[in-house]
């Protein structure tokens, strides 16, 4: 019986991990001001964007933006959370299983950005799927395919998407 329910969760994990890259991308809610500290709140959920407060954790930003600290809080039950990623925008989604998800947005050389779906599963926020996309048409793999910049409306064509690797999408988080 034990090793059966461990076959079907490897299987509901290999399945859930390959439906995340073919479906819809969630509706966009609203863009995250750009000033920091940066705080928005839909339903009972409060989700704030800041720098964190460790020097070191600071220095981890670079060319796909600075290091944020994101938190998370139900201000029903208390609970709360936080996690640490690069970002140079962010947009609050549609719930995912009752959390936010965000769409986080990082930048790489050549005109290349990516978008990180970051959903609340198996007990953490992380990303579950990265859209890569460019700001010449010209090397886009399907230009029929776009999307804008949180907060700046520049279109951008995609390239490709990508499920993160073995690590499961796993960010930095406070959460001991």
């Amino acid at each position: 019986m034990r090793r059966a329910f461990l076959l079907w969760m490897v299987i509901s994990a290999l399945v859930a991990r390959a439906d995340v890259s073919s479906e819809p991308w969630p509706r966009s809610i609203r863009d995250f001001p750009a000033d920091l500290p940066s705080t928005l709140t839909e339903g009972e959920f409060r989700i704030t964007i800041t720098e964190p407060r460790d020097p070191q954790m600071r220095t981890l930003g670079g060319s796909g933006g600075p290091m944020l600290a994101f938190t998370v809080r139900n201000q029903k039950s208390g609970w709360t959370t936080t996690f640490y990623d690069q970002s140079v925008s962010t947009r609050l989604l549609s719930p995912f299983a009752s959390h936010p998800q965000l769409e986080i947005w990082g930048r790489g050389g050549g005109g290349l950005w990516s978008r990180c779906l970051t959903r609340f599963v198996r007990g953490e926020y992380r990303c579950v799927r990265i859209d890569e996309f460019t700001s010449s048409r010209e090397r886009a793999t399907k230009p029929s395919i776009t999307t804008t910049l949180p907060l700046s409306g520049d279109t951008l064509y995609f390239v490709e998407t990508r499920i993160p690797d073995e690590s499961g999408g796993q960010l930095p988080n406070d959460n001991k």
